[in-house]
């Protein structure tokens, strides 16, 4: 790289954004946004390849971009470079490299994205028109539930914290119900991820799964990424985002308490969590159910599935077997009998 860095900041820099644009449009046509690049490309070269996706949505007219590409590509990183010079010399100089050691780490970046594996357009990427989305939950419904959940993750005392999360679910089960009760509009199903972190991913994934299918979502899991792919109304899929990430993060503050230290308990207590959840949440869900919005929720069911299948036309159905029953016992804790063998959540690839 000592020879190609001879060449000078100015040449080496527009070759560098040369490469790097040419990159990620060909992962966007593989079906990638800009939060998956966020989740999945490691820490040491996320700088780099977030500063390359911040510069890729900049190229664009804010009219050309889906109001969701835009917010993904916002909450990655933003532009903070001098605009009229090369990036990458600027990146260098910030990071504290020599420029031939920033092309090492850019051809890394490189191989990275040409790494990654073809997913599910969820989005258009920029350019390219698609359907805008449908509105969402409500910024005043959505404070309530947010501060019931912050509640939740706070408390020392597991009965109020699930007591607080079927809340949640059953006030955003009440405003889904409400607005599908005056929603006249043809309905159309949208579709987006949720990226797991590890380990324990195949139990967390099964969490993820319980809250999608209690808020009328189907789910598919891709265990070797470690990311759930969501199919379901706009409205649906944000509910889905907001109570999964607060379950998460009240699973493994449970986890963290738990007696047990193996893999296998540890696992296990987790699957019994999400068994658990799916139980108190399909509960809250029936207690807020609005009979004037079940016609309308027939026919999102209806293109929900549509969607599903025609996106994941050979998706299968797994099962796999716990190996803890204590794990699992302690995870659902007010089970009787231990399930040893708790569905999966479908599995892509």
């Amino acid at each position: 790289m000592r020879e190609l860095a001879d060449l000078g900041p100015a040449v080496v820099g527009a070759a560098a954004a040369a490469a790097l644009t040419k990159a990620l449009t060909e992962l966007w046509e593989r079906g990638w946004t800009p939060a998956d690049v966020a989740a999945a490309v490691p820490r040491h070269l996320a700088d780099l390849a977030l500063d390359a996706v911040a510069a890729d949505t900049a190229r664009h007219p804010a009219a050309h971009l889906h109001p969701r590409w835009a917010a993904e590509s916002r909450a990655a990183a933003e532009v903070w470079w001098r605009r009229g010079e090369p990036h990458l010399p600027q990146w260098a100089e910030r990071a504290g490299l020599s420029l031939a050691d920033a092309l090492d780490r850019l051809v890394d970046v490189l191989a990275e994205f040409a790494g990654l594996p073809a997913l599910p357009a969820l989005l258009p990427p920029p350019g390219r028109p698609g359907p805008l989305a449908e509105g969402g939950v409500d910024a005043r419904v959505l404070a309530r539930v947010r501060a019931l959940l912050a509640k939740a993750e706070s408390t020392a005392y597991p009965q109020e914290a699930e007591a607080l999360s079927a809340k949640a679910q059953e006030l955003m089960a009440r405003h889904a119900f409400e607005e599908a009760a005056m929603d006249a509009r043809p309905q159309r199903a949208a579709a987006s991820r949720i990226w797991l972190t590890r380990p324990y991913v195949t139990a967390k994934a099964q969490l993820v799964d319980a809250v999608a299918e209690a808020n009328r979502c189907r789910s598919v899991f891709y265990p070797r990424l470690g990311c759930v792919v969501l199919v379901g109304h706009e409205t649906d899929l944000e509910i889905v985002a907001v109570l999964s990430a607060s379950l998460g993060v009240q699973a493994t503050r449970a986890l963290s308490t738990a007696p047990g230290r193996t893999r296998a308990y540890r696992n296990a207590f987790l699957a019994g969590y999400a068994h658990r959840i799916r139980t108190r949440l399909d509960l809250a869900t029936a207690t807020a159910t609005d009979a004037r919005a079940l016609p309308v929720l027939a026919r999102r069911h209806q293109v929900v599935e549509e969607t599903y299948a025609a996106l994941f036309p050979g998706v299968r159905t797994r099962r796999s077997a716990v190996s803890s029953p204590t794990g699992w016992g302690a995870g659902q804790a007010a089970a009787d009998h231990a399930d040893l063998l708790p569905a999966r959540p479908r599995v892509a690839g």
